[in-house]
């Protein structure tokens, strides 16, 4: 059980007995409350460090997968239109210019290729 109920008081209390001792004691007091300190600053230190490294290699990574989405999306888009001018070609119909196509997201190529699907089936039946 402690003298004083209050933590406040009690490390006051504590203060107040150090620097009452010898020079010696003093000086130990001193550096531990020193090396505390050092030891505070240094974690939080390595902690801003840390997070400092770990928002960059987020972005690193999220550069990265933005790369690969956007090949893969533009793979995929290559592919969408290469299907539409070989329909195109197919049906004896006037092929889409590059220009055409700039205008047209997945979903819109994707339904014009289905259209031209659908045109080539019905001519074929």
């Amino acid at each position: 059980q402690r003298l004083f109920p209050d933590e406040e008081i009690s490390e006051a209390a504590g203060v107040l007995e150090m620097i009452s001792k010898t020079p010696e004691q003093l000086m130990l007091y001193n550096a531990r409350l020193k090396f505390q300190r050092d030891e505070v600053a240094r974690i939080l230190q390595a902690r801003l460090e840390a997070h400092q490294e770990g928002r960059q290699e987020g972005r690193q990574e999220g550069r990265q997968e933005g790369r690969q989405e956007g090949e893969e999306i533009g793979e995929a888009r290559g592919l969408q239109i290469g299907r539409i001018t070989t329909l195109q070609e197919i049906l004896g119909l006037r092929l889409s210019t590059t220009e055409d196509f700039s205008v047209c997201d997945t979903a819109k190529l994707n339904t014009i290729a289905e259209q031209l699907q659908q045109l080539l089936r019905s001519r074929n039946s």
